[in-house]
């Protein structure tokens, strides 16, 4: 092996450390980003999952409403 072949495999080396360190530090921002997006996401479940308790009992309410009308209307009940 010559010192040029020497010399090149250093570099290569070298090179492939550094975009091994920057594909490293990269994996660790995408998991912190998914950490976050996670957790994100959990409090907005949590929110729409009270919009939705509270969607529902107005639209049994409504409903409850509509159908004592019906009642009084179709003469049901007196």
């Amino acid at each position: 092996m010559t010192e040029h072949e020497k010399q090149l495999i250093t570099k290569y080396d070298l090179l492939f450390e550094s975009r091994l360190t920057r594909v490293e530090t990269s994996m660790d921002n995408i998991d912190r980003r998914i950490d976050n997006l996670h957790s994100h996401m959990n409090e907005g479940f949590k929110e729409i999952k009270q919009d939705l308790r509270w969607m529902f009992s107005i639209m049994l309410g409504f409903s409850g409403i509509l159908l004592g009308l019906m009642a009084k209307g179709f003469k049901w009940f007196s």
